[in-house]
């Protein structure tokens, strides 16, 4: 999904998945301004990282770090839910809801690139710590409202739609 130059104060992010893996890019995506969210399985647990930015250039002050869940990875469906209003987070695993508010001095997510779900796009930088892509199922993919899921599905099926058969 591309999103292009957005200040957005609220987001809401919605998933479920299953796998047997205990390490993966769940979904991420990043802005130029050093904004990001990535919401990965490591050893097993959810890590929801997010950053809105400082007004120290460089500085590390609006990353925050929050972990949820255990052993995610018993190839059960899990369902996810990241609200975001401002600086305001509610992250819910299985009905189960963390209620935190950001670091930094900002409130908006500035997202420049697209939104990635299933890993990280190659951008020429390294992924740190090794990151590993999603490996599993994911179902019932939401964001801000858009059924991803669907939208993905329709891509597909107007993509093949042009493609000539033999005869």
């Amino acid at each position: 999904m591309q999103v292009k130059k957005m200040k957005i104060i609220k987001d809401v992010i919605a998933l479920r998945f299953k796998t047997s893996e205990s390490d993966g890019v769940i979904l991420h995506g990043e802005g130029q301004q050093g904004d990001y969210i990535t919401l990965e399985l490591r050893k097993a647990k959810l890590l929801l990282q997010i950053n809105l930015g400082s007004n120290q250039y460089g500085s590390i002050l609006g990353h925050t770090s929050v972990t949820t869940g255990s052993l995610l990875d018993d190839s059960h469906w899990h369902a996810v839910v990241i609200e975001r209003y401002r600086r305001n987070v509610n992250f819910t695993l299985d009905r189960h809801t963390q209620h935190f508010r950001t670091n930094g001095d900002f409130d908006h997510l500035d997202l420049d690139y697209e939104l990635s779900f299933g890993g990280m796009p190659y951008s020429g930088k390294p992924l740190g710590g090794g990151r590993k892509n999603f490996k599993g199922c994911m179902e019932s993919i939401n964001y801000n409202g858009d059924n991803i899921t669907d939208l993905a599905r329709r891509k597909k099926l107007d993509t093949s739609s042009f493609v000539s058969k033999p005869a």
